[in-house]
Order: C-alpha cells, then sequence, then structure tokens
C-alpha cells in the first residue's frame, strides 16, 4: 500500500503520506484556478481557499475562522497558561458606499502573517489567566473565553498553521486587551 501512496504522487515525509485534506475542485475545466490540495507542509496563507470562501469570511470573519478549526479546537487540549490564536487577516475585499468593490492586494493581506496583531482565541490552557501570586502573576478577574478577539504584541507567541489558518501560541501574560471589532488593531 506505502508504494501504491508513493507512485500515486502523494508528497511524503518519510514513510507516512503528508495529505493534510483535499477541498472540491473550484474550476470548471481541469488543471486551472486555486490548488485542490492543501498539505501539512504548506506556508502560511490567508484563511479562505477560493472567492466563495472569501465572500464567508468577510460576512463573519469569527464564524468563518471557528468553523475552519473545529477539528483542532475538538481535538486537543492545550496546557499550562498557553492560548491558541487563528490570526484575524483583513477581508479580501471592501464594499464602497456605490457597492464598487475595493480588493486588497496579496502582498497587503501577506501582512498578516508578519503584522497582525489581532487574534481569535480557538484554545486555552486550564492554567490560563489564573492567579499565581507567588509568581507575581495576578489577573485580578480578568479573562478571556473562546471565541473573544484579542491583541498583542506581533513579536509575541509561535507562529503554526492549523486547516490552513495562521495561528500563534501566546502565553496568557501576553495578551494587550480584547476587541469587539479585530480591524480596530489591525
Amino acid at each position: 500500500m506505502a508504494s501504491e501512496l508513493f507512485a500515486s504522487g502523494v508528497p511524503r515525509i518519510g514513510n507516512l503520506p503528508h495529505v493534510f485534506r483535499e477541498y472540491p475542485s473550484t474550476s470548471a475545466a481541469s488543471g486551472t484556478g486555486p490548488r485542490t490540495t492543501i498539505t501539512m507542509a504548506q506556508g502560511p496563507v490567508q484563511p479562505w481557499a477560493n472567492d466563495e470562501e472569501g465572500e464567508e469570511y468577510t460576512a463573519d470573519p469569527k464564524a468563518f475562522l471557528l468553523k475552519r478549526c473545529a477539528d483542532f479546537m475538538n481535538n486537543i487540549k492545550l496546557m499550562h497558561n498557553w492560548l491558541t490564536l487563528a490570526t484575524y487577516w483583513l477581508p479580501p475585499f471592501v464594499t464602497l458606499p456605490n457597492g464598487t468593490r475595493f480588493y486588497r492586494t496579496d502582498k497587503s493581506m501577506d501582512e498578516a502573517m508578519y503584522q497582525g496583531k489581532c487574534g481569535l482565541v480557538i484554545a486555552k490552557g486550564k492554567l490560563a489567566f489564573v492567579d499565581d501570586p507567588a509568581a507575581g502573576v495576578e489577573f485580578k478577574g480578568q479573562n478571556v473565553e473562546i471565541g473573544d478577539w484579542v491583541y498583542f504584541d506581533f513579536h509575541d507567541g509561535r507562529q503554526c498553521t492549523i486547516n490552513r489558518v495562521h495561528c500563534r501560541h501566546l502565553k496568557d501574560v501576553s495578551v494587550l486587551g480584547t476587541t469587539d471589532n479585530p480591524e480596530l488593531v489591525y
């Protein structure tokens, strides 16, 4: 079986197939349009794979990111005082008052990887936001929950990609605040 997978052109790491998820084709003509295979080795990219997903993200980034990260959220237990945040990206377009769409360039959207300072909490360790007076850490009732938008210094945290979503692992003490509108922090 392993030789069959290798012969089929599936990317591999050692003896393991490296395909994370297959996406349905978004193009009528074979070989055109975006790639339909996303691998675990995929570098950070915007969280939407096609125009339809871009529309969905623009309409409700929080719902889109929670849905995209659901498998991760339902199958992990984060340890200690760590948080996992799905990075907020500016939507692919803005609809102007006259109804015209203004599309952002790929370069301007790529800045979320390097300058993104706002994220959606998708996982939280049991010790996150728990006072530890012996260590000099007191939150005095401040807390965040899964589904909250938080902002942070973009130098903090460790970056990763979860199901095509750029994420950061961050300690609770690195959270600077919360917001209802992540566009204000971008």
